[in-house]
């Protein structure tokens, strides 16, 4: 019996010791994306993993571009916490590639928010997974990876000021600025 105390007490303060290096972290805010992206992506389905280096930079081109007026495209909505592009929001992503088809001149910038709830860095990284999720899609539509960009708010930009379910689920969207 003492030989099995010993044993389960070495064992608990080896596990105590380990839980404590992987919740210390370094403060570096790289670290804590890459932790956040590191989660399970079945949700999403078609997502591939985002290499900057490996798609033509489009930045240039767009940064060269006049925003032209997207009123016409509504935002496409998220559920709490998730970057899923649900079935009814589908069309709303639809007809901005059918815009970006007829008009091969023109790029869009996906701006991607959060409501408030969360740390900065969740709500950064997880509008980036909206971004990336509606990029996804576009891509999958015939819209060229060099016309569109993507760009986190997180919770920067609210469509609505308030806290309730109301205004939080009008602030969890990807928004659509074309340009010229």
């Amino acid at each position: 019996m003492k030989l099995f105390l010993r044993i389960f007490s070495r064992i608990s303060l080896l596990s105590l010791f380990i839980l404590l290096a992987a919740c210390r972290g370094n403060g570096n805010q790289s670290d804590i994306s890459d932790d956040l992206y590191s989660d399970d992506l079945a949700g999403m389905g078609t997502i591939v993993e985002w290499d900057e280096d490996a798609l033509p930079d489009s930045r240039a081109t767009i940064e060269n571009m006049s925003p032209v007026d997207s009123s016409a495209f509504a935002p496409v909505y998220f559920a709490f916490d998730s970057y899923t592009v649900s079935p009814g929001e589908v069309v709303k992503i639809q007809d901005v590639a059918e815009a970006l088809l007829s008009n091969y001149g023109q790029a869009v910038i996906l701006l991607g928010h959060t409501d408030d709830r969360g740390s900065r860095e969740y709500n950064l990284a997880l509008s980036e997974r909206r971004t990336l999720a509606v990029r996804e899609l576009l891509m999958s539509m015939g819209i060229g990876s060099d016309q569109i960009q993507t760009l986190s708010m997180g919770e920067e930009s609210p469509a609505v000021a308030g806290f309730d379910e109301s205004a939080w689920s009008l602030n969890r969207r990807v928004e659509f600025q074309l340009m010229q």
